[in-house]
């Protein structure tokens, strides 16, 4: 069937996809930039979803008398949340209880600073064959750098019909850098 045909709804287009994501083979990594604070790379943790915004105000401002507009922007700023179970690795245990898995210790006080954070996150393909090496360097992935990353919300909460916990985090951050991951 080509593109050319005479689909119901008239889009022509070719109904092959160009390539294919497999979410089996997908990687997602965690790994703070700032080692004194004892953050390590590790790999997933159970994450079920996550989600990080950045923006900037930017104000319109008008000159009386005249049609003139000018604007005026704020500072930037970001937060990001994350929901993981709780299971296969400890959950993030604040100040002296530690097992602090996914910030370094700066992230909980407000007076150290915040964090630097890093995170990676790389679609799987389906060139995946059982028992070899996975190869990742047919998809693009994306780095993310945070930095004056300060946890303001940790929760917990689990349903009735199954015995997951989940751990969900909420922090804010000041700065973010993206670079492309082949």
């Amino acid at each position: 069937m080509d593109a050319s045909g005479k689909d119901i709804f008239g889009y022509r287009r070719n109904p092959k996809p160009a390539g294919a994501f497999s979410t089996d083979d997908s990687l997602l990594t965690f790994g703070s930039v700032d080692a004194s604070g004892g953050g390590k790379g590790t790999l997933g943790l159970l994450v079920q979803n996550w989600n990080i915004g950045y923006s900037q105000q930017v104000q319109e401002i008008f000159e009386l008398g005249s049609n003139r507009m000018y604007w005026s922007k704020s500072r930037p700023q970001g937060q990001g949340t994350l929901q993981r179970v709780v299971g296969f690795a400890p959950a993030t245990v604040g100040s002296d209880g530690k097992n602090i898995m996914l910030f370094p210790d700066a992230a909980f006080d407000v007076c150290k600073g915040g964090a630097r954070f890093k995170m990676s996150a790389k679609g799987g393909n389906c060139d995946y064959v059982q028992g070899e090496q996975l190869d990742f360097s047919k998809t693009y992935g994306l780095g993310i750098t945070m930095d004056g990353c300060l946890v303001v919300s940790i929760g917990y909460s689990a349903t009735v019909n199954d015995t997951r916990i989940m751990e969900n985090l909420v922090w804010r951050f000041a700065y973010l850098e993206l670079t492309t991951e082949s």
